[in-house]
């Protein structure tokens, strides 16, 4: 744990002196043994870390804030320790309030020791309240217990040898050729890796193995920052397990790597557990392309899926305080980039809001300033989100325990910092000058937001997918093979049933009805000389004249049907009518449709949560087409389809087909959606705008007019209740 106990800040901001300087002018303090300081440069600036070895926490200082400490070695005065102060840095000088923060602060850390004999119950008190505040810290976040159990640094001395040349060049190597190794397997292997996914993953069987796996994963994920810590000359005093998500997996204190001096040093530490996971990834996918079905290959499978998707989207997510912050944090050089930018946003407000001049900014350099205000910003709504969605899940299955784990989500990340902004308003001393300006602001903005979530209506709509769907008697195939040689109707042109619309030629045919009425006036002329005392003859002939004039007509037929004509009254469409005369076209292609004006084309298909918005407050309805998404053409509903069920129009809209809805890997007899959809029919006010697009994907946007977002935000709480957990 880093603590920035000593960012001593010039005169320039605030007064030199302090009326509490004769409190503690007289002490001669100075570094207790068990601290060593360590010099680190982030961003350009050298700054040092005090590394207390007896409690495991880190403390950065500033250069002021160093020499302060450097010059408290038991002998000199705070007033000497000042009067140095000043003359080695003039125009920048630490105010001694600065100064009297720094004591009080290194105290509490208990790195500080003064002439007399330490005050041993002093020592106990201070050691009992890091233990409290280490459990409620622990009870703050239900979701991450952790339990230490044991001292791992003897072992990873003794095995460091073994595993020591992987943290070098020819490793990093070894590493990058092993991850080009698995992406080319899983490149070649990607069709029967994502087959029925969603089937294989939550089967019963595979959850089983997926929650024997996890903690052998996580626990050589541990491994690899222990070792990382120890080949730089780290310790590792700490390995416990931690239930996060009420899962058990181990952990150890990697901390001891805030020591080291090179930043890429600590983000490879950092990121250790994340290499170490996507090389076990790799190597899984290369054995299980190799590996019979069975169990081995189901084990490979999981830990395929485990290590590559936990790392990527929680481990290596720098939005998140795992692996992949510490690595953000290291490269970019901004230590404690979260408590930093969550204190910079504090400031803004103080400073802009509030008007608080004297208030203090956590920046260092200018270029801090985005990352600061940028991390806070998107951590705490991904951080929510996240928590939401775990809270969710649990509730799926532990309906109580899901209810309390959000409640606490709600209390913890919304309510608790609301009351302590309001609380600080309302009595912080540094804004007894603005106080008035403080409430003011505060109020008006509360009072902005209530109005904008409860009274101002804002734009409704529903966004949902659908399937350019054309009535059966619509379409126009061809009845035969041949080449389309004329267009005999135009496009566009309104028709009556039986009307041509179109003429194939087939040369071959003309030769084979030639041929076939040679055969049949030959079959004919044997009949007729047939001798009547063998009757048998005379059938064998009969029935192949009978068999030759059925193939006739047949051919026949199929001459007559090279004239395409509609099969029933309405506007002739053809998709690329450009195309069509010249092209050689199968029996029963499509070449086009008839359509009508009372045509319903558009079959539009909407969950259970959004059908009563649909159904009671549509304003408006348009349609946009998913390879024009850029024109909008206006529609009107003009059916609902009876019932909810789980069937879809078109399998485009499934996620197979790069729709929005889930198949049901347990159906039978035909597809399925995993929960009850309605299908509404829509008709265009240009029914042959949409119809060379048969079969396409198409986005409908159902206007509910304007709604404020309290209204909109408590419908959907009560719709996610309803799908969740029924009540």
């Amino acid at each position: 744990m880093v603590v920035a106990a000593g960012r001593l800040r010039g005169t320039m901001q605030r007064p030199p002196f302090s009326q509490n300087w004769y409190r503690v002018a007289h002490l001669r303090p100075r570094l207790r043994a068990h601290a060593e300081v360590h010099r680190q440069r982030f961003r350009g600036q050298t700054w040092y870390v005090v590394q207390d070895h007896q409690g495991g926490r880190f403390h950065r200082l500033a250069p002021a804030a160093y020499f302060v400490v450097c010059m408290m070695d038991g002998q000199r005065s705070m007033r000497t320790i000042w009067q140095l102060v000043e003359e080695r840095f003039k125009s920048e000088v630490p105010s001694q309030d600065d100064v009297i923060r720094l004591l009080a602060q290194l105290h509490a850390a208990d790195l500080l020791v003064g002439q007399d004999l330490p005050d041993l119950a002093e020592l106990d008190r201070r050691a009992g309240e890091i233990e409290r505040r280490t459990l409620l810290a622990r009870i703050r976040n239900p979701m991450a217990l952790r339990f230490p159990l044991l001292d791992p640094d003897r072992f990873i001395t003794a095995t460091l040898p073994l595993v020591g040349w992987l943290f070098s060049p020819l490793g990093a190597l070894l590493w990058l050729g092993l991850i080009v190794a698995g992406l080319v397997h899983t490149a070649l292997a990607w069709p029967a890796l994502s087959t029925n996914l969603a089937d294989r993953v939550l089967s019963a069987e595979n959850i089983l193995l997926m929650l024997l796996v996890y903690p052998v994963i996580k626990a050589v994920h541990e491994l690899g920052h222990a070792y990382a810590v120890k080949r730089w000359g780290g310790e590792v005093h700490e390995l416990g397990l931690m239930l996060l998500v009420l899962l058990p997996v181990p952990y150890v204190d990697a901390s001891a790597s805030l020591a080291f001096r090179e930043w890429w040093r600590r983000a490879v530490v950092a990121g250790a557990g994340i290499l170490v996971e996507l090389a076990l990834a790799a190597l899984a996918i290369i054995a299980w392309t190799y590996t019979e079905p069975g169990l081995v290959r189901a084990l490979l499978f999981n830990v395929a899926l485990i290590a590559g998707v936990s790392t990527l989207l929680f481990n290596g997510n720098p939005l998140l305080r795992f692996d992949g912050y510490y690595v953000l944090s290291d490269a970019l050089g901004i230590p404690n980039l979260a408590t930093r930018g969550n204190r910079y946003l504090g400031y803004l407000v103080q400073r802009y809001a509030f008007g608080v001049a004297t208030v203090e900014t956590p920046v260092v350099t200018p270029s801090e300033r985005g990352w600061l205000a940028g991390y806070a910003i998107a951590s705490f709504v991904y951080r929510i989100a996240v928590m939401v969605l775990i809270a969710l899940f649990i509730a799926s299955q532990l309906f109580v325990v899901g209810v309390l784990l959000a409640m606490w989500v709600v209390v913890t990340m919304l309510v608790w910092p609301v009351l302590k902004g309001l609380g600080f308003v309302l009595s912080a001393p540094v804004l007894d000058t603005c106080r008035r300006r403080a409430v003011g602001v505060t109020a008006g903005a509360v009072a902005i937001l209530v109005g904008l979530v409860a009274a101002v209506p804002l734009p409704h709509a529903t966004v949902a997918q659908a399937v350019i769907w054309l009535p059966p008697g619509s379409v126009v195939r061809a009845g035969t093979v041949g080449e389309v040689v004329e267009l005999l109707a135009a496009p566009g042109s309104t028709l009556a049933a039986g009307d041509p619309l179109l003429r194939l030629d087939d040369p071959q045919l003309d030769a084979m009805i030639r041929v076939q009425t040679s055969h049949l006036r030959e079959l004919q002329a044997r009949f007729d000389s047939v001798d009547l005392r063998r009757p048998l003859e005379a059938q064998l002939i009969a029935a192949a004249l009978d068999r030759a004039a059925e193939e006739l007509a047949r051919l026949e037929e199929r001459r007559r049907e090279l004239i395409v004509r509609a099969p029933r009254a309405g506007h002739w469409v053809v998709a690329n009518d450009a195309d069509l005369v010249g092209r050689f076209v199968g029996r029963g292609e499509v070449l086009g449709h008839v359509l009508q004006d009372e045509d319903r084309i558009i079959r539009a298909v909407v969950d259970q949560a959004t059908v009563d918005l649909v159904r009671e407050r549509n304003v408006a309805t348009s349609v946009r087409l998913a390879p024009g998404l850029a024109t909008a053409h206006d529609a009107r509903i003009v059916r609902e389809v009876p019932g909810g069920d789980r069937s879809l129009p078109s399998l485009a809209l499934t996620t197979q087909g790069g729709g929005r809805f889930a198949l049901d890997p347990t159906a039978t007899g035909g597809p399925a959606t995993l929960e009850p959809v309605f299908q509404f029919e829509l008709q265009l006010e240009d029914v042959t705008a949409l119809a060379r697009y048969a079969g396409v994907r198409a986005h409908v946007r159902f206007d509910h007019g304007k709604a404020p977002l309290l209204e909109r935000g408590a419908r959907s709480l009560r719709q996610l209740f309803l799908r969740h957990f029924d009540v």
